[in-house]
């Protein structure tokens, strides 16, 4: 409390003319200070669950990157130095196959199955196979074997946990097709004229810790960026060499060699990451969601072409921008994309979900903001369409209050902040994109400018808006 306090502090002396004139410096020793205050600057790096890392930490050292691009101070560098050697530090091989990794239970389902043994009667029992993905009720799930059984009759049952033979509930009245709960999180249904001695078995199976592309890619590519910054720069190399060789490494090996295992070609379409076949996963196998290949095809692109970098970096990174490339909708009234949240095959057919989601959407629009800079796939008239989608389709057209819709489409609400993260990178095609951004920066308090300065400074110098403190020209 007392060092939030103190930012809150330091926030409150800088004047109202500065936050307007977006002054880097001072917003720069703003974030600092926010950042500090923030588990004293340690975020969540020192958390070794994957969506901890992913959702949180992933956040934090992304704004390390834009802060180094718009002022090149190597404070940032150093930040996403610590920060990813506290992250490797956090990886561990549970499977021993060699490989480092990160992973978590938190979107893991619990599974049951259910059947009837060799009993006397023709009584059923129903779903044979059942998922729960929920959550906090999977967690739930023990993982056990139980037996449903008619030991005195047949009109009550009793059921034991047969791991560990202890009797998890005795004297339920049995009536056809009633539910059964008490094996949680699931419910089944046992139908039909039973008989003493009739018995059900249920296996379940209690989520699994599972790798996701998608956390990975959150924190890798910030640090790609610093590799990549280092590399290009022979005045970093004494302080920061040894570490972006030592990251380059470590990722070559524990991110990209590992995550070939899940790697799938399509074709013309390109090429993508698959979910891991862990047994309680929520789709195992299916090719992953647009935002979740995309999180980590970003640092393909960025790394593709540093010295030591695995050589098929370029060839992923490519596949994957032309594969989302694939997918995108042509409106072509406003001139603008729209874009699924999934795209997939199931056995032989083509599945789409509903529009993608405006926040996993700014990792999307980030796939191709990064793989239009490199001059791979994407065009400079693809990303005028990717600004008029912000624009002409999500923008609520109140330039007093711009707001964004909730979906790619426009859809849903009107509830998202005109400066949305990767969104107003699309600043550089569409200086109103700034304009908006803007408006939403300013609207906001002081402890929140300061949380927002990466994206908004950024935002200017995409759009090249000339800053003072700004290193560098715009965009």
């Amino acid at each position: 409390m007392l060092k939030l306090c103190i930012a809150a502090m330091i926030l409150g002396v800088m004047t109202a003319s500065a936050w307007a004139q977006l002054d880097v410096a001072k917003l720069a020793e703003a974030y600092k200070a926010y950042d500090m205050a923030r588990n004293e600057g340690k975020g969540s790096s020192e958390n070794p669950d994957s969506s901890s890392l992913g959702w949180g930490e992933g956040g934090i050292i992304h704004t390390y990157a834009l802060m180094w691009e718009v002022t090149e101070d190597t404070y940032w560098l150093t930040k996403i130095s610590e920060h990813f050697h506290n992250i490797v530090g956090t990886a561990s091989d549970p499977e021993g196959d060699g490989y480092l990794s990160w992973a978590t239970k938190a979107y893991s389902t619990a599974v049951a199955y259910a059947e009837r043994l060799h009993n006397v009667s023709d009584a059923t029992i129903t779903p044979a196979s059942q998922i729960n993905r929920n959550g906090k009720a999977a967690a739930e799930c023990t993982g056990h074997k139980y037996i449903i059984d008619f030991h005195n009759g047949p009109e009550e049952f009793r059921i034991l946990d047969w791991d560990t033979r202890q009797l998890l509930v005795e004297g339920v009245e049995h009536k056809d097709g009633a539910e059964i709960t008490q094996i949680v999180p699931f419910k089944f249904k046992i139908s039909g004229q039973t008989h003493q001695g009739d018995r059900f078995m249920i296996r379940t199976y209690a989520p699994e810790s599972v790798e996701y592309v998608v956390h990975q890619g959150m924190f890798i590519y910030p640090v790609a960026k610093f590799i990549e910054a280092v590399k290009a720069r022979p005045d970093l190399q004494e302080q920061f060499g040894a570490d972006a060789d030592e990251f380059l490494a470590f990722i070559n090996q524990h991110v990209f060699e590992h995550n070939e295992q899940d790697w799938i070609e399509m074709g013309d379409r390109g090429g993508a990451y698959r979910e891991q076949a862990t047994f309680t996963a929520r789709d195992p196998n299916v090719i992953l969601p647009h935002n979740q290949y995309g999180a980590l095809a970003r640092a393909w692109l960025v790394l593709k072409d540093v010295e030591g970098a695995h050589p098929l970096m370029a060839d992923r990174a490519e596949k994957m921008a032309r594969y989302f490339h694939s997918y995108l909708e042509l409106d072509e009234e406003k001139n603008a994309y729209k874009w699924h949240y999934m795209d997939w095959i199931l056995y032989g057919e083509p599945k789409s979900s509903g529009y993608e989601d405006t926040s996993h959407g700014h990792i999307d629009v980030s796939l191709a903001v990064e793989a239009a800079r490199r001059g791979v796939v994407f065009t400079d008239e693809d990303m005028v369409r990717m600004a008029n989608t912000w624009l002409k389709v999500m923008w609520n057209q109140n330039e007093d209050n711009p707001l964004m819709a909730s979906r790619v489409d426009g859809s849903e609400p009107f509830n998202a902040s005109a400066l949305l993260l990767s969104w107003s990178e699309l600043s550089q095609w569409d200086k109103q994109v700034y304009d908006l951004a803007l408006k939403a920066f300013l609207a906001k308090d002081e402890q929140q400018q300061a949380r927002w300065a990466p994206a908004m400074l950024l935002c200017a110098k995409r759009a090249g808006v000339e800053l003072p403190g700004m290193v560098g020209e715009g965009r």
